[in-house]
């Protein structure tokens, strides 16, 4: 991204700077003022006196007016170039404007608590976004016509937000946007592609930089919004409704695993795989502290491909709901059976077919002794579906 609304506005006030710098050594010296088109010269010490009392008018206070309207002729009075000026007030307006932007308007990735986006917050972002802007295009074309924009502008005006809103991260100053945004590309370049472990290593050396940017404030609403633990826990507790509190409490729980680089282990290592597996169940643990028992379960039922099948098929076959769960156990030792006969190297080929046709002999008994002859029938049809 380009920092050119930012480098204007850093031009801009140097040339304000020049420029009342040299009109007090005119006042000092009284020396009649040369090479300003803006007057008429016909009488030299007619408006030479004009333009002196003028002078001792322009200071610092009109500099920093919110009258830009004033500020533009004030610019042109000095002999500031038109295109000058331009870029000078652009970069204030976008500036004022993307400030309100980033602290009035509440989009609904401030409320980081919410596993799926509140479709009234949606709404009123829109609208005020879209209020902000009519009101900056308007003001803009009051102060230079309807023909001020341009390519570069509009880019500008777009890279000049970098996503930062709301009550910490919305106030701060530019650069330390830019810094910020900048390090999470970086992070984001370094985790594409990566496998899990090696995607929190890159995380974890983002986090290391951000408390030097940060704020602790700005620092834990960043994390609450952007940081993969928060993305993963929103993806895993997805139609829960947590209160702030209860959401923190839980990225604060799980937090410190899910950046251990060996809770993403998939090799063969034993000592890694033992590891792997600690780490995952301190996870669980503290998931289920947090969420309560009954919540916990309904959650991991639902994100269980076996479950999710069991459910479909139930369905399908008009089984009973209150049969889905045992329908689902069954299924699940099955798998159980099934994955441990594969694995089996004592076993022969010959072996392993025969044990994995009974043990698909055994659920299905256990299926129709659930669900009844009828609904046994329309169950095997699903099976057989694709």
């Amino acid at each position: 991204m380009r920092l050119r609304p930012w480098f204007i506005a850093s031009v801009g006030l140097n040339l304000l700077l020049v420029a009342a710098w040299y009109i007090a050594h005119i006042q000092e010296d009284h020396l009649p003022p040369v090479h300003m088109p803006a007057f008429d010269f016909s009488s030299p010490m007619t408006n030479t006196r004009t333009l002196v009392r003028y002078v001792n008018n322009f200071n610092w206070t009109q500099i920093q007016t919110t009258n830009l309207a004033g500020l533009i002729t004030s610019l042109r009075a000095v002999g500031c170039p038109n295109a000058t000026i331009r870029d000078i007030i652009l970069a204030s307006v976008n500036q004022s404007f993307a400030r309100r932007r980033a602290t009035e308007v509440t989009t609904p990735d401030q409320q980081w608590w919410k596993t799926e986006p509140d479709p009234a917050a949606v709404r009123a972002a829109s609208a005020k976004l879209r209020d902000l802007e009519n009101a900056r295009r308007a003001l803009l074309n009051g102060l230079f016509g309807p023909t001020w924009e341009t390519e570069t502008d509009v880019a500008a005006w777009v890279e000049s937000n970098y996503g930062l809103t709301g009550p910490h991260l919305g106030t701060l100053p530019p650069e330390i946007k830019r810094a910020i945004y900048d390090l999470a590309a970086r992070a984001q370049d370094d985790m594409a592609g990566a496998n899990p472990a090696d995607a929190a290593r890159a995380w974890q050396s983002e986090r290391a930089r951000l408390p030097v940017l940060l704020t602790p404030l700005a620092l834990n609403e960043y994390l609450l919004r952007y940081s993969p633990t928060a993305a993963q826990l929103r993806a895993e507790t997805r139609g829960v409704n947590f209160s702030p509190e209860q959401f923190q409490n839980l990225f604060a729980a799980i937090d410190p695993i899910a950046l251990e680089p060996d809770f993403y282990y998939r090799g063969d290592d034993s000592n890694l795989l033992a590891r792997q597996r600690a780490l995952q169940a301190r996870y669980d643990a503290a998931l289920q502290q947090g969420l309560g028992s009954e919540t916990y379960r309904a959650l991991r039922l639902n994100q269980d491909p076996l479950y999710l099948s069991a459910t479909a098929s139930a369905q399908q076959a008009g089984v009973a709901a209150q049969s889905v769960a045992k329908l689902y156990e069954i299924n699940r030792a099955t798998q159980a059976e099934l994955d441990r006969i594969r694995n089996d190297a004592t076993l022969s080929s010959d072996d392993k077919i025969a044990a994995l046709a009974s043990t698909r002999t055994e659920q299905q008994k256990a299926i129709q002794q659930l669900i009844g002859a009828k609904a046994f029938e329309r169950w095997l049809r699903t099976q057989s579906q694709p």
